[in-house]
């Protein structure tokens, strides 16, 4: 077993137009003084990384790395959840998307799926210049608007969404294996990989890539009702990234699951502060530690509730107290008997 690394925190919603949290720098310092050991970066934010200098210079790199060392704090991994989801929208989402990629592929489908997959691409490369081996995004979606079957889907229908996003990421997943990075896909509801079930149709039509693999996040499976601690026993071997985030779900008599249309401060599934929500924390960090997960911690902050500069405070310490310091001995080796072979087959009556 190895002790899970941590605590990490994810940037991506702390960051702003003011200081510190405008700058690498100024955001990294700020997450050190709190005792974060690592951050995980959004590529798209160009206030803290520029995925596309990085690629084509090592230089670029090795500054990057310099100043952080110089704060005293790692890189987890680096991320790709919006040139992620960009890979495949369905048309019913270009509008939306289009607020989220450069201007100049917008309005443009095609030219923003080519962006999207050129930014995932290249992610591949810098996580390799960074010495990572691991990389989080997201799959897109296809057929996100025909979850629920009525009208009645069409048959295939399903089927045929996953070959298209297998044709769209097994070259990007090949990438990924020449460069030693895990590609770790959230699982999260409005992807079209966004359950256990899901997942395992996604692994098959890419023919159980090695590199397909899993960020766990309890908080997306407490809002559809799942088993999120069995979740890690099925696809433990999977499980290559770890986003810590707490929720909660409150079915009421008026809404369940599907309270989408109803602010998040309203919702029956709704994301909250480490501690606040219903996540067993103890028991997911046990069984990662069990399972020997080897990556990091990372605080991701969605809090309805609580300002993020208070749960950003409380997270790191939070994540410190529940991560394990595995155990290099068993309790009761004092208790040893040194028996050899052919003392247990005596002990068993089958000895000679």
């Amino acid at each position: 077993m190895r002790t899970i690394k941590g605590p990490g925190l994810f940037l991506a919603q702390f960051a702003r137009d003011t200081p510190p949290h405008n700058t690498l720098e100024g955001i990294a310092g700020w997450a050190k003084g709190y005792g974060y050991k690592a951050i995980q970066i959004p590529t798209w934010d160009h206030r803290f990384f520029d995925l596309d200098e990085a690629y084509e210079s090592e230089a670029y790199c090795d500054e990057v790395k310099g100043k952080l060392a110089d704060i005293g704090i790692a890189v987890s991994e680096f991320s790709t959840h919006f040139q992620g989801q960009m890979v495949s929208v369905h048309p019913a989402y270009d509008a939306l998307f289009d607020g989220q990629c450069p201007p100049h592929v917008r309005g443009n489908p095609q030219k923003r799926h080519e962006w999207a997959v050129d930014q995932v691409r290249k992610a591949a490369r810098v996580s390799r210049r960074f010495g990572l081996t691991e990389h989080v995004t997201f799959t897109g979606s296809l057929a996100w608007p025909y979850f629920y079957p009525y009208p009645q889907r069409p048959a295939g229908l399903i089927e045929e969404c996953f070959a298209e996003q297998a044709r769209r990421w097994q070259p990007i997943l090949d990438l990924y294996d020449e460069n030693g990075v895990d590609l770790c896909y959230e699982i999260h509801p409005t992807e079209d990989v966004f359950d256990g079930d899901t997942f395992e149709m996604f692994l098959d039509a890419v023919g159980g890539h090695r590199r397909c693999n899993i960020n766990y996040d309890a908080s997306h499976y407490i809002k559809q009702g799942m088993d999120y601690l069995g979740f890690i026993d099925v696809f433990h071997e999977r499980i290559k990234m770890f986003h810590v985030k707490d929720a909660e779900f409150n079915p009421t008599a008026r809404q369940g699951v599907f309270g989408g249309y109803k602010g998040w401060l309203e919702r029956a599934a709704r994301d909250r502060s480490l501690g606040d929500g219903q996540v067993n924390f103890k028991a997911v960090f046990s069984k990662l530690a069990g399972y020997d997960f080897a990556g990091w911690a990372v605080y991701e902050w969605e809090c309805c509730l609580q300002h993020p500069e208070v749960a950003a405070r409380k997270g790191a310490q939070f994540i410190a107290d529940h991560i394990i310091e595995v155990t290099d001995r068993v309790f009761d080796d004092f208790a040893a008997t040194g028996a050899d072979r052919a003392t247990n087959l005596r002990l068993l009556g089958v000895g000679g």
